[in-house]
Order: structure tokens, then C-alpha cells, then sequence
């Protein structure tokens, strides 16, 4: 048996055990007797290695030490809201709530001094930058505002928050328009569907507070006014999506806006110079309207009861 011993350069030193070797003085003899000759001293490639610095047992060393180079300027905590305590618990709640814990995290919610206004911009503003970018979990942000709000008094900061960040949003969708009538560059492309996605994900949050009784109908209403206002086609993008989000308990309390809506979304497919996927989605939200807001193809399958779907 050969057991490896060390291997640094092309030198392998072995030590044998000829016991498990037979003796018959085949090739296996002549392996051995080569092997038995090869010495560290005879070897003429570790005359030729590098020596390194001596260190002795104490970790000290013969070279002088470099000195490390410090940045001038180095990386600090953010002590406003990111390094927080409250914040970083609110953060934790918000990555860790499902709908099976929802009072638990609620619970814990509501230890927090929200209403302190120390930390309530920034808790909203996390409020609403984590709706935006997952609006797969914006009925659960819903729910868990509307507790919060009754129980923390912050219902109408929240609901001007929401209103400012959707003009703000919107805004910067605007900005596309005259951004793409230039040079247009794959970095281009890529903020515009960055910020279209935001800009949907916070018009799904805003219509599930809706749905909640957090926003009340006329500032919904008031952002599919100034959705048509404008006619391009992302305004005609947002519109479908709120119509399709909202449109079951926006048509109960301002059902002609609602129909007002739909015969902008009939005109501009007669247009015909609606895009495809803008074309299929105006068909898809007059679908919708036509039957009732409803699905065609039945209710959304959601996952069976106890299921964490944050894994």
C-alpha cells in the first residue's frame, strides 16, 4: 500500500509498506527500489525553491510588517432609520409575516412606537418600498396596515404617503416618454421595466388597501382621472392594472368614472395603434368588466390553509 506523505513540487515522497507488496521480482520490485533511492537531499529542485520570511513561534517575523491603508472615506452605518432598532424589527416582520402569522407579527407590530414621528416616515417608507417591489404579498401588507392604522392612529400619514408616492412614481414613468424618444440603450430599457414593475407593484398595494378600507374610493378614483388625463401608453398600462385590481369595489361607489374608464379603454383599441401586449391587455381588462370583474376561468387558486408560502 502507498500512503502519500507530501506533495510540493515534482518530487512524492512515499512511504511503503512492502508487506502488502508481493516479492516476486516483477515490476512492482523495481517500483520499490526506485522509490527507496529517491531522498530529499539528492533532489535538485529544492536547492532551486523559494525561501519565505522565518517566523518564529511567538508569530513575530524577521520582515517588517505592512501597514493596512485605510479609505478616507469609509463605510458607516446609516444612524437616521437604517441601524435602527425599530426599523430593523419592522424589516424582520415585513420579510418574516405570512398570512397563517399575521397576528403574530401583528402583536409584535404593535410594540413598536409607530406613531413616534421619530420613526414613522421611515416605517412607511419601508411600508411602501417593500409593497412595491413584492406585490405578491400586498393583500398581507394591507391587512397588516389596516391593524396598525386603527391601532397606532397612522391612517392618514399613510394614506398621503401612498398619494405622494404614486405622483412621484408616476412622474418618473412620465419621464420615459421623453427618454425614449432619444438614444435608446439597453440600460435605458432596463430602468424603464425596473420602474414600471415599482410603479404597478405600488398600484397593486394602493388597491388592496382599498379593498381593506384603509384608502377610501376617492383617491382611487382620483388616480384613474389622472391616469386618462394623460393618453400615452403607460398611463393607459396603469389604468388597465388599476381598473383590473380595483375595478369590483371601485364600480360600488363610482361606478360611472368605472364606465367613463372602460369607453377610454373601447377608443383606444378602435384606434389600432395600441402595441400587442398593450392591445391584449386592454381586451383583457374589457374581459374583466364584461364579466363582472371577475376571472373567466373561476376563482384564483390560492394555496391550501397552513401553507408558509414564504418557504
Amino acid at each position: 500500500m502507498l500512503h502519500i506523505v507530501n506533495k510540493r513540487t515534482d518530487l512524492v515522497h512515499f512511504s511503503l509498506k512492502t508487506k502488502f507488496l508481493p516479492g516476486v521480482g516483477g515490476p512492482a520490485d523495481t517500483a520499490v527500489a526506485e522509490l527507496r533511492s529517491c531522498s530529499w537531499d539528492n533532489h535538485s529542485t529544492l536547492a532551486k525553491m523559494p525561501e519565505g520570511p522565518l517566523v518564529d513561534m511567538t508569530g513575530s517575523s524577521n520582515n517588517v510588517q505592512p501597514t493596512l491603508r485605510r479609505c478616507d472615506n469609509p463605510w458607516k452605518p446609516n444612524a437616521q432609520h437604517g441601524q435602527s432598532e425599530v426599523y430593523r424589527r419592522m424589516l424582520g416582520i415585513l420579510n418574516r409575516v405570512t398570512q397563517q402569522s399575521l397576528g403574530v407579527f401583528l402583536e409584535q407590530a404593535r410594540e413598536l412606537p409607530l406613531s413616534d414621528p421619530t420613526h414613522l416616515p421611515h416605517i412607511i417608507s419601508l411600508l411602501l418600498e417593500k409593497s412595491q417591489d413584492e406585490p405578491m404579498f400586498a393583500p398581507i401588507y394591507a391587512r397588516l396596515c389596516r391593524d396598525l392604522a386603527a391601532s397606532a392612529g397612522i391612517q392618514q400619514d399613510l394614506t398621503a404617503a401612498c398619494e405622494a408616492h404614486f405622483m412621484e412614481n408616476y412622474q418618473q414613468m412620465l419621464q420615459y416618454n421623453v427618454m425614449f424618444e432619444g438614444p435608446i440603450t439597453s440600460q435605458l430599457i432596463h430602468e424603464e421595466i425596473l420602474a414600471r414593475k415599482r410603479f404597478i407593484g405600488h398600484i397593486k398595494f394602493i388597491s388592496e388597501l382599498h379593498k381593506v378600507g384603509v384608502v377610501s374610493g376617492n383617491q382611487v378614483a382620483a388616480m384613474a382621472e389622472t391616469l386618462i388625463q394623460h393618453g400615452d401608453d403607460r398611463s393607459l398600462e396603469g389604468l388597465c392594472r388599476l381598473l383590473s385590481f380595483s375595478g369590483l369595489a371601485l364600480s360600488r361607489s363610482h361606478e360611472e368614472l368605472v364606465n367613463q374608464s372602460c369607453t377610454y379603454l373601447e377608443n383606444c383599441l378602435e384606434n389600432g395603434t395600441l402595441n400587442p401586449r398593450l392591445r391584449f391587455l386592454t381586451q383583457d381588462t374589457l374581459d374583466l368588466h364584461a364579466n363582472g370583474w371577475r376571472p373567466q376561468g373561476g376563482d384564483r387558486i390560492h394555496p391550501p390553509l397552513g401553507r408558509n408560502v414564504r418557504g
